[in-house]
């Protein structure tokens, strides 16, 4: 029988003679053993079950410490190298790591290694005895862990409802990528706290839900929700959005309180609305039809018994009575004949009509009518404009826009003027172009502004729902914007609305341009778009996707884009570096509006040219102060944009 090597003998000894090395290699050694003479560097004692862990038959080792640097890896050598030099040096170090071994077969061999120092009399090491433990099937539990994970990962995000696993506090445990996209882009690394800006609403009027309906805490509760669609906030500058929440219990499960799946219907929902808004004017074409119809045969028995009265021998004052009933009885008739129009889903009789004649009529019907305390301001940008559409009904769309303004007016108590302005509109200015040679239509914009009381969101989603109105008492029927909206639908144009609370309201109509001969315009050459020469443009707008599309429009012009949410970060953007030119917002949420964060741009900068943006046309030059610059109407079409920044840009200024 082979003789035991020499340190096998002398940890035999230790093991009888000192109770905490015996103690040490109980609790410790479970798949294998060495044992390392550190003043003869080369020489270590390693046990059988050592070797074998890698597969190594233990009788063709010579006990050499090289034997198991050879099989470890390289960095992780350096490793328990690293620990072995701290720890002999200083013994509250531990030596303990976790190190890659090459199995004989070429796997991979996990091993946690842990060591102590045998020390002399002096303290210093002289033998160091070790242990190691197999974690190999702990490490690759944990690999096909996590590639069930990136499994269930991939799934997950694959799919496009959003995914969302909650624990008893609404901490979100699990969330795939289309949940974080609809809670807006969080990006925290699970778990996190639900996000403070996303609240639910009801779907109707957008009003907050109580806690007894909230479709998350209900969730959490345990209660399964089936298809709900709800509104949901997501941030301040953002508009709800429409979802489909279901929950299902969650089996027990000691972490998990609830799994919620998302669906953004809202394109479903918007569809539906608009669906059940045609539903709603089909209706009321088919009531209107028959009204007037009716109506018409009730004012065909007045006419003519009018004219026969007109026949007989009758006193002079009555006959007078007898022409103005005649007049009234037309009037009614026109009225009638706009409402056929309506439920006919017709533009009735367009034709041509100049601009100025409409807006002389306007005027004289309007005037009386609007309060003395109310100022009306009439601006056509452009002389000579032709419209083409039925003129009885843009003549009554423009009296709608201009009561309504003057209602709600009257009704809050704020505001002072209406304004309203004509100017001609290319529709690449208000659409993205093709090619910027490509001929195209030009339309006649009717824009009514005021500075009242303004809309709520609910209000602005369901201002042209036939019959929706504001007015308490009775007094409106809420067919005025329905009928405008269908009215310029029929004529081949568009309607813009834009409102804020407190500041005022904007609707634009869009209607045909036409001809002196009584026809529509036919498509024009547009002009050719001035483009930048890599000149520095601040852009600085709320809305991500807004701004998203404007960083696009503005790049494609030529122009070097820099972009902020708001006028903090345009400040500092500007201390940065430098710019030639401000195209801001006016309306921003953070105290600063866009005419307060130009002026303190131009502190900075005195010779900065600004150009403003706004869906809401009633602010004045007063009203920007020292930083006067055009403003465009959002949206604005890269023509009119690049014609703006262009101007502003070529204006000689003082340094």
């Amino acid at each position: 029988m082979k003789d035991k090597n020499y340190l096998e003998q002398e940890l035999d000894a230790l093991i009888r003679d000192d109770a905490k090395t015996w103690a040490f290699i109980r609790s410790g050694s479970l798949d294998g053993v060495w044992y390392w003479d550190l003043t003869r560097p080369d020489e270590e004692w390693m046990s059988a079950e050592f070797w074998r862990l890698f597969g190594i038959d233990p009788a063709t080792k010579a006990h050499k410490a090289s034997e198991w640097q050879d099989i470890i890896f390289p960095e992780d050598l350096a490793l328990a190298l690293e620990n072995f030099n701290r720890h002999c040096a200083d013994p509250s170090h531990p030596y303990d790591q976790i190190v890659r071994y090459r199995h004989a077969d070429g796997s991979t061999v996990w091993v946690r290694c842990r060591g102590i120092a045998i020390r002399d009399a002096k303290g210093q090491p002289i033998r160091m005895l070790g242990a190691h433990n197999d974690l190999t099937p702990v490490k690759r539990a944990e690999a096909e862990l996590r590639e069930a994970n990136g499994l269930l990962g991939t799934v997950l995000d694959t799919t496009g409802a959003a995914i969302l696993a909650l624990d008893r506090s609404g901490q979100v445990l699990i969330a795939n990528a289309a949940a974080r996209h609809i809670l807006g882009g969080v990006s925290d690394s699970t778990p996190f706290a639900w996000p403070e800006g996303i609240h639910f609403l009801a779907a109707d009027t957008l009003s907050p839900l109580d806690a007894a309906a909230d479709p998350l805490l209900r969730a959490l509760a345990g209660e399964a929700l089936r298809a709900e669609v709800v509104a949901m906030t997501r941030t301040a500058s953002d508009g709800p959005r429409y979802v489909e929440i279901s929950s299902r219990q969650t089996g027990g499960h000691r972490a998990l309180a609830a799994v919620i799946v998302l669906d953004d219907v809202t394109d479903r929902e918007m569809a539906r609305e608009q669906s059940d808004r045609a539903v709603r004017l089909e209706a009321l074409g088919q009531l209107a039809g028959g009204i007037a119809h009716d109506f018409n045969n009730i004012l065909a028995t007045m006419q003519y018994a009018l004219q026969l009265a007109t026949n007989e021998a009758i006193p002079e004052k009555a006959r007078t009575l007898i022409e103005t009933g005649l007049r009234s009885v037309g009037r009614g008739s026109d009225l009638t004949a706009r409402l056929l129009s309506f439920a006919r889903r017709q533009p009735g009789l367009p034709t041509a009509r100049r601009v100025e004649s409409v807006i002389s009529e306007m005027r004289a019907m309007a005037g009386p009518a609007i309060a003395e305390r109310i100022a009306l301001t009439i601006d056509v940008d452009e002389p000579g404009l032709w419209v083409f559409c039925d003129p009885v009904q843009l003549e009554t769309a423009l009296l709608n826009l201009l009561f309504n303004s003057r209602d709600a007016i009257l009704r809050s108590g704020r505001g002072s003027k209406i304004e309203v302005r004509v100017r001609s509109v290319h529709d690449a200015e208000v659409a993205p172009p093709g090619r910027a040679d490509d001929p195209a239509l030009r339309f006649v914009e009717f824009c009514v502004t005021d500075d009242g009381p303004g809309m709520s969101d609910e209000v602005k989603r369901r201002a042209v729902d036939p019959f929706f109105t504001t007015k308490d008492g009775g007094t409106g029927r809420g067919l005025g914007l329905s009928i405008v909206y269908g009215f310029v639908q029929q004529s081949g144009g568009d309607l813009r609305l834009y409102s804020e609370e407190g500041l005022g309201t904007t609707v634009r109509m869009l209607l045909p341009r036409g001809t002196g001969e009584g026809a529509r315009e036919t498509p024009v050459e547009p002009a050719a778009i001035p483009l930048g020469d890599g000149q520095r443009v601040l852009i600085v707008e709320d809305e991500a996707d807004l701004l998203g599309v404007m960083e696009g429009m503005v790049g494609s012009l030529g122009y070097r884009v820099l972009s902020a949410r708001n006028a903090e970060e345009g400040l500092a953007c500007l201390a940065e570096q430098p710019v030639d030119l401000l195209l801001t917002d006016i309306a921003m949420p953070g105290g600063m509006n866009g005419f307060a964060f130009a002026l303190a741009a131009r502190e900075r900068h005195p010779a900065m040219p600004v150009v403003y943006m706004s869906g809401y046309a009633g602010f004045s030059r007063a009203e920007m102060g020292e930083a006067t610059g055009p403003l465009l109407q959002k949206p604005s079409g890269p023509r009119e944009l690049a014609r703006a920044i262009a101007a502003m840009l070529a204006e000689p200024r003082e340094p």
